[in-house]
């Protein structure tokens, strides 16, 4: 496998460590589009959380309760471009891996665990200090470590989008400019709104099946879960993450192979849009 230099930065490598240490340093050298994403959408899920009135609130927030807010946090975080477009973010190493089966993995799968870091511990950490708050800590514990392992589930599968419909980067003055091309103006608008879609269906396909057999097994839904119970919801949860993540990363090595000619000529081609 070819490893690949610019500016420094292993772009291709053939070892998760070393692919997880360049994926840090892409993320945090400029333009800063991946971390000014994420905190940008955690700072309007804050405010949008505290400052809408509460009719506003119940209906933009479907999930209530102590940890209500750290798990929407990770959601609203997640459901944005660097979720979905992994091949138009950073176009050099995509290139870099699209011939190479093993690196393609090792590449989206350093990808997802870095950003899984960004997301995940972050809002566990929030999680566990607004759980201090009256809740048992064996269950505040539990809803950490699923609130940590989730995003690894849904990185993955959000990704296949990127797979099938990658845009490149462009400021808005570029747009404007290119605003005649109103089918690629829609395409891009499309792509760019898609991650508050495919991120929420990833994550409810995830949990949705090990909450439904907690009510179905362990009784009313009004009925809290005793501590073992909602610890073992809690591992069947982070399972399914595992699975879905395995899942993801199959399922893009045979995007990348079905859309190989596709992607190269599109990332080569900046003015693609």
């Amino acid at each position: 496998m070819r490893s690949t230099e610019r500016e420094g930065v292993t772009v291709a490598s053939p070892r998760l460590r070393a692919a997880v240490a360049a994926a840090y340093r892409r993320a945090f050298r400029p333009p800063f589009e991946i971390p000014l994403a994420l905190v940008g959408n955690a700072v309007l899920m804050t405010a949008a959380w505290f400052l809408v009135p509460p009719r506003v609130h119940d209906r933009l927030f479907s999930l209530h309760g102590p940890l209500a807010f750290p798990v929407v946090m990770a959601s609203w975080m997640l459901g944005d471009t660097p979720s979905t477009n992994v091949a138009g973010l950073d176009t050099d190493t995509a290139l870099a891996v699209l011939d190479e089966p093993r690196a393609f993995r090792i590449w989206l799968g350093a990808r997802s665990i870095v950003l899984t870091s960004l997301v995940g511990i972050p809002c566990a950490i929030i999680a566990l200090i607004i759980g201090f708050q009256g809740q048992p800590m064996v269950k505040v514990v539990s809803a950490c470590v699923v609130i940590a392992v989730l995003p690894f589930g849904i990185l993955p599968i959000s990704a296949w989008l990127g797979l099938l419909l990658p845009y490149h980067l462009r400021p808005l003055r570029w747009r404007w400019d290119h605003r005649a091309d109103w089918r690629r103006i829609v395409r891009w608008l499309v792509l760019l709104m898609a991650p508050f879609v495919v991120v929420p269906v990833v994550a409810a396909m995830i949990v949705g099946p090990s909450l439904a057999l907690a009510r179905l097994g362990f009784g009313a839904p009004e009925v809290p879960l005793s501590q073992p119970k909602f610890v073992l919801v809690a591992l069947t949860i982070c399972g399914s993450a595992l699975l879905f993540g395995w899942i993801g990363l199959w399922g893009a090595g045979r995007l990348r192979q079905w859309r190989h000619n596709h992607l190269t000529r599109y990332l080569q081609d900046p003015a693609a849009g």
